[in-house]
């Protein structure tokens, strides 16, 4: 068996939570908070068009193109999530998020300046920063695939995701803020901050412990790795230059289909949130976003709590013996009632109060889903995850297309938002019922595959596979 340089044998003691890493920080941590961060600006980013489009700050677009500019984004970022798995897979979760935050961030600062052009444009451009974010979760899974324990994985891929929230939250606090001195500033003032963050993860992070200085010198490269052997991760190293971007035949596997269920249907109704909150407290309640920040943020911030809560909770019950595919399976499906429950109420509340209080229970339950499916494609495809969070997030990207000119065609014909958040919600129910029956926690990507036995594996996968079949064949 091959040793990290630089390392001892370990002792059998390290498997059983002897280690001083156990329990403690590390520079997994250092790497998950950068990746946080990469996230959470990334969602901002994403989060401001729908709070300008609300306020009616970019002048040539017409109101009756909202759906049209806000589902531009998905077009493009369906584009390029298996683009992101293979790139994260070939080269490396830190070269692939630093070019996705250098696409996104480009397009991003030019939203206001092409929306004077019209548009045709503008839409071009708000593809473009979809086609920089759509290399982002493929990229975060094949980081966390390499960097996380086995043991500590709902809690830091919780903390992972939950950038998403923070991101919506930061962006419904400080944009409208920005807007009172024009649209182009809130863009600007996101890019400088995705500029700053993709520096910093230049500098100090890695695309797997093996790789990183810092945690090889430490012995904690060492110790994720024994730990992700738990979950049979690197034990056969199947990687090479002749291997197709994505292994279709694992979608004949109920576990991957069930994942992927899940995906679309709880991307359909946080799509519809996520760009249309904004225009419902104006519409309904006649906020003015920069003088209420809080109400849009408050509901973020639930399904930021609601998110880490579920995380915690799923690790300490696996913990104490539940098993893995229960807890998922609970966290998806009971998220997935309480998001229904509460999205219908906050369609009838009666003031903006309510409206806020009802969202953020609706988002507290919603976002737990990602205990869900979410962790899931780790614990199933561990060799691949990047991979098929790739082909998962292209198919749950639909949703985000089509559901922009969904919820415009239904205010247009209906003026119904308890129409517009049901669809959403019964959605994500139907599709956690599918998880429910089909989910599993059994690893499905490690089987033998079709390709030689005995060549030598090239790229990222030669220096932090641990062990290979061939290695295994020498003795």
């Amino acid at each position: 068996m091959k040793q990290l340089p630089g390392r001892e044998e370990s002792s059998p003691e390290l498997g059983k939570g002897a280690s001083p890493f156990d329990g403690g920080c590390g520079w997994r941590h250092v790497i998950i908070l950068l990746v946080f961060v990469v996230i959470f600006i990334c969602y901002a980013d994403r989060t401001n068009i729908g709070i300008v489009l609300a306020q009616q700050d970019l002048p040539g677009i017409p109101h009756r193109s909202k759906g049209s500019i806000l589902s531009a984004f998905f077009v493009g970022y369906l584009s390029t999530q298996i683009l992101g798995g293979v790139i994260a897979h070939r080269w490396g979760g830190k070269a692939a998020l630093l070019l996705a935050a250098m696409a996104w961030t480009a397009f991003d600062v030019l939203t206001p300046v092409l929306a004077l052009a019209g548009f045709a444009p503008l839409y071009l451009c708000r593809v473009g920063v979809g086609l920089g974010e759509g290399l982002v979760m493929p990229t975060q899974h094949a980081l966390v695939s390499f960097w996380v324990p086995a043991h500590e994985r709902g809690f830091l891929v919780a903390i992972v995701t939950s950038g998403q929230e923070f991101g919506s939250v930061m962006a419904n606090l400080l944009s409208p803020q920005l807007l009172r001195r024009g649209a182009a500033l809130v863009f600007d003032v996101w890019g400088a901050a995705a500029v700053i963050a993709s520096a910093l993860f230049l500098a100090l992070g890695a695309s797997a412990p093996e790789l990183h200085t810092g945690c090889l010198q430490t012995g904690e490269a060492h110790w994720i790795q024994q730990h992700r052997d738990a979950q049979h991760i690197d034990t056969v190293r199947q990687v090479r230059a002749r291997e197709p971007p994505v292994d279709w035949r694992l979608l004949r596997e109920p576990s991957v289909t069930a994942i992927i269920v899940a995906h679309m249907g709880v991307n359909y109704a946080w799509y519809v949130v996520l760009s249309w909150m904004p225009t419902f407290f104006v519409d309904v309640h006649g906020l003015k976003l920069a003088d209420n920040p809080h109400l849009l943020a408050a509901p973020y911030m639930a399904g930021f709590v609601g998110l880490l809560l579920t995380g915690r909770v799923s690790d300490a019950l696996i913990a104490r013996g539940l098993r893995v595919r229960h807890a998922r399976k609970a966290a998806q499906v009971g998220g997935a009632l309480g998001l229904l429950f509460f999205l219908l109420l906050a369609a009838s509340a009666r003031t903006a109060g309510w409206a806020a209080a009802w969202m953020m229970l609706a988002l507290f339950f919603g976002r737990a889903q990602s205990c869900g499916f979410w962790v899931s494609m780790v614990d199933v495809c561990p060799e691949t995850a990047a991979k098929l969070m790739a082909v998962s997030n292209t198919m749950a990207t639909i949703p985000g297309i089509i559901g922009q000119p969904i919820t415009q065609a239904i205010l247009d014909a209906t003026g119904s938002w308890s129409a517009v958040f049901g669809v959403g919600g019964v959605l994500a129910v139907a599709a956690s019922i599918v998880f429910l029956a089909l989910g599993d926690d059994q690893p499905v990507d490690g089987k033998p595959q079709p390709y030689a036995a005995c060549e030598k594996p090239e790229g990222l996968d030669s220096v932090v596979g641990k062990v290979t079949r061939c290695d295994e064949e020498r003795g």
